[in-house]
């Protein structure tokens, strides 16, 4: 029996050993983790924009034709408008662009904005006298001019994108291009207590391309990987030009004070506009 048990530890003995051997050769690797497939960006992005631009106030000058005949008839005098106001109102825009890298991207783009135009000057001395008699110090003549003006405007634009917070990235940019102002008629009308044949007349509204520069910050929300919604603020310079040109009257040939050529040209200009628009919208990039 001794015997016996003495074989049997021997070989519990050698069992275990054997099993503790192949234990220890056992490697346990990492799983390896399996990254998700890079999506290729082609670069190339579009968007759409809707946004408001708020009323601001400008300037701008006219020419006082004066209808008698010669040697007094030509331009009289340049006024200054002492009110001249953009409308606010909605803009749209829409834009192609190219992402080079997580940081610098650019794109061209197309808006258009629709303007009512107010504008007021107080009549000239000339005017208060032919009216009231030789008594300008009280009288409270003045012109009220109106019309609106359609405004294009096609931008070359750069853009910072700053580091992402998440989904939100914010951004400056900046924009040179150019405006296309074309106004409508022109109505203007003289407004006076005391006034017994109150001037009125509609001009030509004229059109002009000018120089535009922009700047704009915001920030971009990842709504998908490729679909981003776009925030942001805008201020637009754009340079002065034509307004409108002469009414019938002064336009006319000969009036019942004389004869002499009639005005023709430019009577206004604008001194430009300087636009702040809030815009949202949507890029979206291709892959």
């Amino acid at each position: 029996m001794k015997y016996i048990s003495a074989v049997a530890l021997m070989t519990c003995a050698a069992l275990f050993s054997a099993s503790a051997t192949q234990a220890a050769d056992i490697i346990f690797e990492e799983p390896v983790a399996i990254a998700p497939p890079l999506l290729n960006s082609s670069g190339w992005y579009i968007r759409g924009d809707i946004g408001y631009s708020f009323k601001s106030s400008t300037d701008g000058n006219w020419n006082f034709w004066n209808i008698a005949g010669a040697p007094y008839r030509g331009i009289d005098d340049t006024l200054h408008y002492d009110d001249f106001k953009l409308k606010g109102g909605a803009n749209y825009g829409v834009g192609v662009g190219y992402r080079f890298n997580d940081m610098f991207r650019a794109d061209a783009t197309l808006d258009f904005f629709r303007a009512g135009i107010n504008g007021r000057t107080n009549c000239t001395s000339y005017v208060k006298s032919h009216q009231h008699g030789l008594n300008p110090v009280v009288d409270d003549c003045h012109y009220e001019d109106n019309s609106t003006a359609n405004i294009w405007t096609a931008m070359a634009n750069a853009y910072i994108d700053l580091p992402k917070m998440g989904s939100f990235t914010p951004y400056l940019g900046a924009g040179l291009g150019a405006a296309y102002v074309n106004y409508d008629t022109w109505k203007t009308s003289e407004i006076c207590s005391v006034c017994t044949d109150p001037y009125r007349s509609d001009k030509e509204g004229l059109d002009s391309w000018r120089f535009a520069m922009a700047l704009m910050a915001g920030v971009s929300y990842d709504l998908t990987e490729q679909l981003k919604l776009d925030v942001g603020y805008r201020y637009l310079r754009i340079n002065g030009g034509k307004a409108y040109g002469y009414d019938a009257m002064d336009r006319a040939s000969h009036t019942a004070w004389g004869e002499g050529p009639g005005a023709t040209g430019t009577q206004a200009k604008d001194n430009g506009f300087n636009m702040h628009t809030v815009r949202a919208g949507l890029r979206y990039e291709f892959r």
